[in-house]
Parts: C-alpha cells; structure tokens; sequence
C-alpha cells in the first residue's frame, strides 16, 4: 500500500542544476572505508553491511515457502529502529563460464566439448545476483553530544556500538532467512567491492584492495560518468567498455504485491534492479495512514474496499506486524549501444505494465536517481513514497537460480559441464552432491522422460562431457539408442545375442576367497525354484562345491565339472538339474559355458552392451546382468570415477535378487568412487517395480522431461513442488527444457544441444539408421559424417 511520494532536498538540488557534466564516480559514491572485513564506514557515519543470497527458485520452489520467505523478511526489517535501513539489489551481469578441458585420446568428446564451451563463451548467460544490504545511520543527538564535548573517544565508541549492532541485526536475519543460503561479504573476499561497482558499470568482476591504503569510493569507481537528459554514458578504459544507460523509477505502484512481483525483470540485459526501504517512526507512519484514511473518507472516493485496507494497514502497523517505511525502487539499464538500450527500456516498460505498475525514465533527476542505488545515499532518492515491509519483502523478493557445484566442490575435481537454465543463467552440473575433489559424496542419479523428450539424446551428451573428468563409462543400453555415440566415444558395443556364446567364465574369474564366498550366494539366487528356496542340503553343498572349485586347476574351473560335483546331492539330483540349464546341451548353455580365462574385459574406459534380446527374458536377464555386476565391483576396486549408466533400469532391476541386494550395492558403488545413471520414460515404472523404492531412495540427482501425458498421480512419488509439477506436466512441443534437482537444487535447465551443429546426430544417432553401411568397422566415423 503507497501513502505518498515526496521529494528530496538532495533531488531538487540536483534537479535544478539540470546541466551536463562529466564526473569521476566517486564523487558520488559514499563509501570512505573498511572499519573490519566484514563492515564499510560510509560517508555520512553509516555503518553498512551485507550478504548475497543464492534465494529460492521461483519457477520450482513451493509457493507457501515463497511466501513464508518473504514474510520472514518483512516481520525482520519491521522489528528495526527507523536508524537502520535496507537496500536489496538484483544485479544482472554477463558471464561466459569456461570449465577444464577434455583431454580424451579419442577425438569426438574433444570436439563435442569445443562446440559446447564455444557456445557457451557467446550464449549470453548471466549470473543474478540477490546484495542485501543493511546500514545503520549515526544518532544526531549522540553526534551533537560528542561534538560539544569534544569526545574523539567518544566518537569511536558509538562507531564500536553500532559495528556490533549492525552484526546482530545482520546474522540474525541471515539466519532466520537461511533457506535461501546467504553469505556475509567481505572485503578481502572481492565479490562484495565488485558487485558494488557493477550497480554503477553493469560489469562484475572482483575488486581486491591492495596493501596500500585507498578510499573504497576510489576502488570502485574506475570510470568517468556523464549524464546528458534522460541518458548516461560511463566510460571505460577504452571505447569497447563504454556503456550506454538510462535510469528509469517505480512511479505508480501496482494495487497489490506478492513475493516475486518483479521477477519479471530478470531479462537478458545489463541492469541493476534497486529497492531500498527505510523505516519510519510508527507514529509518523500511523498518523501518515489515518490522515489519508480521512482525506478520502470525506472526500467520498474511496471503495469500502480500500477503506478497510487502511484500517488493517493501521492495525498491523501499531501491532508491530509490518513497518511503513520510505521506499525507492529504481532499475538502472546497461548497454553496448543506444538501440539495445532502447530496447531494453521496451522490455521493462512491458514487464512493468503487465503487473499494474507504472516507470517513468529520469531526466532532471537522472543523477540523483543513479546515486540513490547505492547504500546509504538515502538522500539522494526523489520519488520515495511510503509502503509497507511487507510490499517491500515481495518488491524486493530474495529469489534466484540454483548455479550448481563450484569446482571446489565438486567431488571429482570438476563440473560435469555447465548448462543454461531456463531464465539464461549457467548451471554447473554434476552427478554427485557437494564434496570436496576426492570425497565420496552420492553421485547416483535418474533421468526420466517419454519417448521423444531427449532423454537418450541428453544423456549422451552428458556421458560425451563425462569424459572431461577422465571417467570409465560402462552402459547397459535398450535398442541401441545410444550406440552410434558410444562408438563415436571410442567405446566397445555388445549388442547380448540369445544363443550367442558370451565366453563368461564365472567359475574361474571367482575362483579365489572373495569370489567363492559370492559364486555360492548367486547361485543359490539363481538356481532357487521360483517362489521357493534351496534346501539346507543343496545350500551346503553348493557352499561345498565353489570351495573346491577355488582349489581346482584351471582348466576345472569350469561349469561342467562343478556340475559333477553336485550329482551325489541327496535332493533326487533336483540341484544337479537345475544348473543343467546352463551347462552344455541345456536351455541357457551359452551363457556361463565359457573355458579358461574369463572373456569379459573391461580394459577400454568405455564399454557398452546392448540388453535388448534378453531385456524380457527374467531369468537370463537377472543371471547375466548380476553377473556382469559382480564383475564391475571387482573393477571399481582401484577407485576411478566411473559412471555406470542402465536404460531403462526399472526392468533390468526388477527382480527379487536385485530388490534384496540394491540399497547394498548402490552403497558399495558409492565408496567406490562411482556414480549409476538410471534411465527410465515414466515414474510408475519405477514405483510399481520390485526395486522401485530402493532406486527412488538412492538417488540424489533427478532430471525430468516434461510430457503432457504425465499426470499428477505418475508423478506424486517424485515428491514434486506445484510448480515442479506444473511445469512437468506441460507439453515439450517447442522447447528442451527439463526439471532438474540435485541436493537442494531445483531448476530449470535448458537441454536444447543444436548448437553442437553436426555433432548433433552422432549423440542422438541411436543404432545408426542413417549411417552409411559398414560405419562401425570405422574407429572415426562420425568424421565423415560431420563433413
């Protein structure tokens, strides 16, 4: 609710000047010095301080904890003395993010990663950042005082006081807002000082003092500024970094806010979005509504509507429930040309008008309007109008995007790579939660989307950009979808063949301590009736039999003759039977018939078989893939990242042995250094599965494609926001973007890969349909295919 606007003493005096000028920053800027790391002195004696905020993510967050937010803030600046005010930034700056580069002795991840980070050094991300900034201004009386007593120590002490207050003030709204993760700046840390000279450039990078002594004003202001009417241009160091600006103000307030209300600016353009607020006496404030509240009570005009909002207006602020205090909402425009500015100014006016609102785009007052950005130049604000913390909190809502994992914390010494959310900001993506480089935070993670959304197509990419941390990728594919890639990768491809001799060997490959401990317990899973159990007899002598078997010669070491060492079993030769199914002449003979040395290798750090021909078939597809399993666990043993990647991971998982094992394991994975990449195309595959709730429960990163043909009861056991499910229940028709969430992220990233040019039919290149015929007896087909 807006009370009044009035105009400032500082405001006139700069109105009426009403000349062109040229000027160096500082003159304007009001900071003198750091009193400690964490607090700036500021021309007037304000004390200031601030923190940045990663902020909730508006597209996905729940709108109950949106709201809650921004009532927490609001009941925090409420509970404030008028002395202590508040500044909230939206800083919107370019960013072009690089990462390591793939060092892969096979060519095509290389080239897929020279594309992608050229892409992104001219996509135009930005990074937003969320400053709040409080100051705490110096008592007239106690200065008064201190000047006629001549008291320098005096002085000093008030400083002293208000430092410690201002840091009380601070941690406890950082901590009450903690959900939105804020981090005290510092002035060593170089972000703090470099944020504050992009509210006046439009540019951020880092400002680190130096030991010599220099006015923080000085530091930051490194250009010149002139105004000329209703445009500003400020200068760099040479006419590349010249920026062309303009200052538009919150004029007319919309009939009502809520938290977000100007979300709507996070535009693809160089801008700072300003509010500052600060609080008036209550009963000023009170005398302020009632006044108005009489004014159109005689006048007449006033709906009984808006009658009752003073009314509750009045209640709430002698309450203490909300502050009225002065705000001032400016939006300052940055940009390479006069065009892109005008532009701009368009895009705003549009965003402003959709809401209610009205800007008026400074001229007399263009300088004092610009200055006003900056904390403490309270001054200098010429259209303040009176409005409740509460309009303030959503004005200025801490809203932002998840930007993933630092390399710092990723833990395997790098991002994945980096992907545009959906508001244009980079993502820096990775399998695992934060962690230091080495440590073994859960990297297992789940991809869902129909037939259609650029599941496969995506993931390839992501397994194409894997290769930057130098890590074995083992794939357990369906339909060759992503065989066309995987060779491009330089990897080996197995299409299982039913009938087809494997050459496995498990009798010999586990035929040491470890290994007959494990032979005994799989074949008792595989061999067990259905629905029933192996007798204690048939268990001892299985347990018996892989003893021996460990003791064997080599070439003993083999299906057939373990399978003679079960004939004198007293079950009626049931148990000599059943693993006849897989020995020579019975049903699955080609699978475990192998003699000597194990065929099964993983020495290329990619490699890749296709399920398909077994997918449907239960007991073949359990008793090779545990198998196969077993012998990636030995693998993993030496502790290299890997990524082992199951398409459609709900059926091959689907299985009694799997759903007893599977939490285990995916354990056992973890320490191991590796991260499993689950493929499906609808959630109900997963929870109607035998292993549904151990997958669901294991993951800890999830990216959704949206479909229309989801429903909110296939996606209720994602546990989603309304928003995230919303969104997930949108056509994909027109657009790549998917819902992603690791940890306590939760955004949307855009997946749209066509900047990868011809690469892109590699990746989503599938069992190579289109290829000429004999690409895969070529190591470097895609080479011809991209010409």
């Amino acid at each position: 609710m807006v009370l009044d606007s009035r105009a400032t003493l500082a405001g006139q005096s700069i109105k009426e000047q009403g000349r062109e000028s040229e000027e160096l920053l500082a003159r304007g800027l009001p900071y003198i010095t750091a009193i400690d790391d964490q607090t700036i002195l500021l021309r007037d004696g304000d004390v200031m301080a601030s923190f940045a905020v990663d902020g909730l993510s508006a597209s996905t967050a729940d709108e109950l904890e949106i709201a809650e937010i921004a009532g927490a803030f609001s009941s925090l600046v409420a509970q404030q003395m008028p002395d202590v005010g508040f500044y909230v930034h939206r800083i919107s700056t370019r960013t072009s993010p690089s990462l390591d580069q793939v060092n892969d002795d096979k060519p095509f991840a290389q080239t897929v990663d020279d594309r992608w980070q050229s892409y992104l050094g001219v996509a135009g991300l930005r990074h937003r950042t969320t400053l709040v900034t409080i100051t705490i201004r110096p008592s007239k009386v106690v200065g008064l005082w201190a000047k006629l007593s001549g008291g320098k120590r005096h002085t000093e002490e008030q400083l002293q006081k208000r430092v410690v207050r201002l840091n009380q003030v601070v941690s406890a709204i950082m901590e009450t807002l903690a959900r939105t993760n804020p981090r005290r700046m510092t002035v060593s840390g170089g972000e703090w000082l470099g944020l504050l000279r992009a509210t006046i450039s439009g540019e951020f990078s880092p400002i680190v003092p130096g030991r010599q002594f220099t006015p923080i004003n000085d530091l930051i202001a490194n250009a010149a500024l002139q105004f000329q009417g209703d445009a500003f241009t400020v200068f760099g160091s040479h006419s590349q970094n010249t920026k062309y600006g303009a200052i538009v103000t919150l004029k007319d307030y919309p009939g009502s806010t809520f938290a977000g209300i100007l979300d709507g600016l996070d535009l693809a353009a160089d801008m700072v979005v300003t509010n500052s607020f600060t609080p008036a006496e209550k009963i000023e404030a009170l005398q302020k509504i009632q006044r108005v509240a009489r004014q159109m009570a005689a006048a007449e005009d006033a709906a009984r509507s808006l009658q009752m909002q003073l009314e509750e207006a009045a209640d709430d602020q002698a309450s203490g429930r909300v502050a009225f205090g002065n705000h001032h909402c400016t939006i300052a425009i940055y940009a390479d040309s006069e065009a892109e500015l005008d532009d701009t100014l368009g895009m705003i006016t549009r965003a402003i008008t959709s809401i209610g609102g009205s800007m008026i785009r400074e001229n007399f007052a263009a300088r004092a309007a610009f200055f006003a950005q900056q904390p403490g130049n309270y001054s200098y604000r010429t259209r303040a109008s009176m409005i409740s913390s509460q309009n303030f909190a959503e004005l200025g809502a801490l809203h932002g995007a998840a930007r993933g994992r630092d390399k710092a914390l990723s833990p395997w010494g790098e991002a994945i790579t980096v992907l545009p959310t959906g508001n244009g900001e980079p993502y820096r993506f990775n399998f695992h939660l934060a962690g230091r480089e080495g440590e073994r935070t859960v990297g297992h993670s789940l991809v869902l989307g129909q037939t259609g959304s650029g599941k496969t197509l995506g993931t390839a990419f992501l397994l194409a950009q894997a290769r930057r941390l130098n890590t074995r990728i083992i794939v357990f594919d369906k339909d060759q979808g992503l065989e066309m890639p995987i060779r491009a990768l330089g990897g080996d491809y197995t299409p299982v063949k039913m009938g087809e001799n494997t050459g496995f060997n498990p009798f010999e490959a586990e035929s040491d301590e470890r290994g007959a401990a494990w032979l005994t317990d799989w074949l008792e899973a595989i061999l067990k009736p259905k629905g029933g159990e192996l007798s204690p007899v048939q268990i001892d002598a299985l347990a018996k039999a892989t003893r021996d078997n460990a003791k064997a010669a080599k070439n003993l070491q083999t299906i057939s003759h373990f399978r003679t060492q079960l004939r004198a079993v007293d079950d009626g030769k049931d148990l000599h039977t059943r693993i006849g199914r897989w020995d020579k002449g019975g049903q699955f003979e080609w699978l475990f018939n192998g003699k000597g040395k194990d065929s099964l290798g993983f020495e290329n750090d990619i490699v890749a078989f296709d399920l398909s021909e077994i997918f449907d078939n239960d007991d073949v597809r359990t008793a090779w893939l545990s198998y196969v399993f077993r012998r990636i666990e030995r693998i993993v043993e030496d502790e290299r990242p890997t990524l082992l990647v199951l398409d459609e991971a709900w059926k091959l998982l689907d299985d009694p042995y799997f759903q007893s094992r599977l939490k285990d394991w995916m354990l056992t994975m973890r320490k191991k250094n590796v991260a499993v990449l689950l493929l499906t195309q609808r959630v109900s595959h997963i929870s109607e599965s035998a292993a549904g709730g151990a997958i669901i429960e294991s993951v800890v990163t999830r990216l959704v494609y949206p479909s229309n043909r989801n429903t909110e009861a296939e996606l209720a056991p994602l546990n989603l926001t309304d928003r995230e499910r919303d969104f997930l229940m949108q056509s994909s028709v027109g657009h790549r973007l998917a819902l992603m969430q690791s940890g306590d992220d939760s955004t949307i990233i855009d997946m749209d890969l066509h900047a990868l040019g011809p690469l892109l039919p590699i990746l989503g290149g599938g069992k190579g349909e289109t290829a000429p015929e004999g690409w895969r007896e070529i190591p470097e087909f895609w080479k011809d295919l991209t010409q």
